[in-house]
């Protein structure tokens, strides 16, 4: 049994969800962040328990021929990217034998590797980003945690839009001029807490600061409304205790209060709290993916589940006869119902609650679906969901999905009730690290 301190070497014969890579020394499995697949390393024991280690990499003894330098001077420090060090093709590799093992283990179902849309941009490609904001040696700091922590890593983040660090660095330098005081998670006491940005294909960028109470002065307004882009500056409220970035109360103290995003040709009003993918271009992959394995026809009853602010949903809706989102956040799906009035779209209609508890009452109003279209959060479906998706009885259902292992645990339930694995399809909407989407197609047999 292996002990703290004890140093090793070992083969590294896999990389873990998180990005460390995996070993087995006499039989135990030891977790190095920073080594690959096909590296023989040394490593320091750090943490041993009963059933695994983890080890801190002291030296790469026999290095993988697809080790790259990393970009970012703190990788290794910040716990945002996993993957810099690893080349992009085995990135893809990585992730699309990831989809296909997780079907296999957890789904039951044996697939050949799927395909999977590589981005066209490795770096700068992220249109939003969360910063937290701490106080380091009495200077007021914002980038990302270190790994397993809440130790803020500053940082010039280099898979962000440039824009993105700009409004960051604008917020930063604001708070040490005014002596604008930093939330502390355990004290509780503070003020700024978050800075969170994002911006669009259009070149709108929105700042959004959040605060423990309302400190947003005319200084801040003036300094933010030099950046290029600039349309909106949202001061978010959250007086609660805890980590959470958001709080419920947005308002805009500058422009709109929301930045315009174009899919498919269409355009969407997304406010702070919106859900927008961070990598367009990706994005756009991910929904014709989708669109062409719902195979919408103008006959079509389509649902979207977890419709947001009708991203996918308007989308569809030009292919079917009628489209029915359902969404549980009222203001994604009033936003919803607004982007499709903006859009001249009137086949489409939006219900705000939980999918499990309106998808009957839909169909007995809307119709029985034809295509049903999920996408739902890295949790995955409720089994209740997918007992009443079976029962309606549509003839295709296409499951997005961020985490490869709840998605191969949902479609073991849909092969138990009658949908069978037609098709999966990977998109990478995340270089740099280990994060992948997956768009599957399920027929009924």
């Amino acid at each position: 049994m292996l002990k703290k301190n004890d140093m090793i070497e070992l083969d590294i014969e896999d990389i873990s969800v998180e990005g460390a890579g995996i070993g087995r020394f006499e039989g135990q499995v030891v977790f190095v962040r920073g080594a690959l697949s096909g590296e023989r390393v040394c490593a320091k024991i750090i943490k041993a328990a009963k059933s695994y280690a983890a080890g801190l990499l002291t030296d790469i003894i026999n290095a993988s021929e697809e080790r790259r330098q990393p970009f970012c001077p703190v990788f290794s420090k910040c716990g945002g990217c996993t993957l810099q060090h690893l080349g992009y093709e085995a990135q893809l590799s990585y992730k699309a034998n990831y989809i296909k093992q997780c079907l296999k283990r957890i789904g039951g179902v044996d697939i050949e590797t799927p395909a999977i849309l590589a981005s066209k941009e490795t770096k700068a490609y992220r249109n939003k980003a969360s910063f937290p904001v701490g106080n380091i040696n009495s200077i007021v700091q914002a980038g990302f945690y270190a790994p397993y922590s809440h130790r803020i890593v500053p940082s010039y983040c280099e898979i962000q839009q440039p824009v993105v660090n700009e409004v960051k660095e604008a917020v930063k330098k604001w708070a040490n001029e005014e002596g604008v005081s930093v939330y502390d998670e355990n004290t509780g006491k503070g003020n700024l807490r978050h800075i969170v940005v994002r911006c669009s294909s259009l070149g709108e960028v929105m700042a959004g600061i959040v605060t423990t109470e309302k400190i947003i002065d005319d200084e801040l307004i003036s300094k933010l409304k030099e950046i290029k882009g600039l349309n909106s500056i949202v001061e978010n409220i959250n007086s609660s205790k805890g980590n959470n970035i958001l709080g419920a109360q947005s308002t805009a103290v500058y422009g709109s209060g929301y930045i315009t995003e174009t899919y498919g040709g269409l355009k969407f009003k997304a406010s702070l709290n919106s859900f927008l993918q961070v990598n367009h271009s990706q994005t756009e992959q991910l929904y014709e993916t989708a669109l062409a394995f719902a195979d919408i026809k103008q006959t079509d009853v389509v649902y979207d589940l977890f419709s947001g602010i009708g991203t996918i949903s308007l989308l569809a809706a030009q292919k079917a006869k009628r489209l029915v989102g359902i969404e549980y956040v009222q203001a994604a799906a009033d936003n919803a119902a607004d982007n499709a009035e903006m859009n001249g779209i009137t086949n489409a209609h939006f219900i705000c609650g939980d999918a499990v508890e309106k998808l009957s009452e839909a169909a007995e109003t809307a119709g029985r679906p034809d295509v049903v279209i999920i996408d739902p959060p890295r949790k995955g479906c409720e089994a209740g969901l997918i007992k009443d998706i079976c029962k309606a009885a549509p003839r295709r259902v296409v499951y997005v999905s961020c985490s490869p292992s709840t998605l191969a645990r949902d479609i073991a339930l849909f092969r138990e009730l009658g949908y069978s694995l037609v098709e999966v399809r990977g998109v990478d909407m995340f270089p740099q690290t280990t994060h992948v989407e997956s768009v599957v197609l399920l027929k009924k047999y």
